[in-house]
């Protein structure tokens, strides 16, 4: 065997250069390990794997949580509101200003301006209702009796003469997200009677007032949409300048009595029956809609002691 051949099978040591046999684990002349340059690659490749896997980790993470927000158009105390919930409210809302004020409504550039200050009121009206239904949470009202919600939505059904089928092509609503409107509605209503006001509806909407403006500046609310200030058509009495126009909370009791002086009004003058009332504290002033078939036919305003036509 040449000298060459014989060089070729020996291990070379990495700390003195002798050669040793290729089995060998350490060197017969210096005692160091043989594999020591092969240990050192390795312990430099696992590092950089690790630093792989956190890059992956974190990355992983930060894609997740942006993908999680962008579903999202607000949170309240950690609680998010959704944008499909939000799509769905501003969609039904939407139809109902078309059916009162005409499609125009929301055509054009004064119309984007519109959807974009209706926008900006339902997402305000849905921090509002977290707020409201955290705080009925708390007091322990979180759900509302099955027996109550089937009895409004059968009062509903007859009031109109509706089917499953007609919430939706008519009211612009399913079924099942009326019972959990209705539900929610249940919950807030009782919540501030029995909770916010105890009973005591003297100077309730005060009351009521002056506790949710204290409990929202508690609130930790973010809102991930941003629309520009346009101006939804409303009232006659908001068009002309007043500052009002964006819905807020109402006192129940006075709701109550708004709805009942409306219909009593409205069926005196008409000598008609089975409407429906809608009540909007507008902050300028108190609204009630009386509404037939899904369309608004007369607009009243409500001062606390009776109603007048706007």
């Amino acid at each position: 065997m040449s000298i060459d051949q014989e060089s070729a099978e020996l291990m070379i040591c990495p700390s003195c250069g002798e050669g040793n046999e290729k089995k060998s684990e350490f060197c017969i002349y210096c005692g160091n390990p043989l594999r020591k340059r092969r240990g050192t690659q390795t312990q430099k490749i696992y590092p950089f794997l690790l630093m792989l896997i956190i890059i992956f980790i974190v990355g992983g993470f930060f894609f997740w949580s942006w993908n999680l927000e962008s579903k999202l158009v607000g949170r309240v105390n950690g609680e998010g509101i959704s944008q499909k919930e939000f799509s769905k409210r501003v969609e039904r809302i939407k139809k109902f200003y078309e059916r009162r004020y005409g499609q125009g409504i929301f055509s054009g550039k004064t119309g984007k301006a519109n959807l974009n200050q209706l926008k900006n009121d339902i997402l305000e009206e849905m921090v509002a209702e977290k707020i409201l239904l955290q705080e009925a949470k708390k007091a322990g009202y979180s759900s509302a009796p099955e027996g109550e919600i089937e009895k409004q939505l059968k009062a509903i059904k007859e009031k109109y003469g509706l089917s499953d089928n007609d919430f939706k092509e008519k009211m612009g609503i399913s079924i099942g997200d009326l019972k959990e409107e209705l539900r929610k509605g249940w919950i807030i209503s009782n919540f501030i009677e029995k909770a916010v006001l105890k009973g005591n509806s003297q100077n309730g909407q005060v009351t009521f007032t002056q506790w949710f403006s204290k409990t929202k500046e508690k609130a930790r609310i973010e809102t991930y949409e941003k629309f520009k200030p346009g101006y939804v058509e409303r009232a006659s009495c908001c068009n002309m300048g007043c500052g009002g126009g964006k819905a807020q909370p109402l006192d129940p009791e006075i709701e109550r009595d708004a709805k009942s002086k409306a219909l009593e009004y409205y069926e005196k003058k008409t000598q008609k029956k089975g409407a429906e009332a809608r009540v909007t504290n507008y902050g300028c002033h108190i609204q009630v809609d009386i509404v037939e078939d899904g369309k608004v036919i007369l607009s009243l305003t409500y001062n606390g002691r009776e109603v007048q036509e706007i």
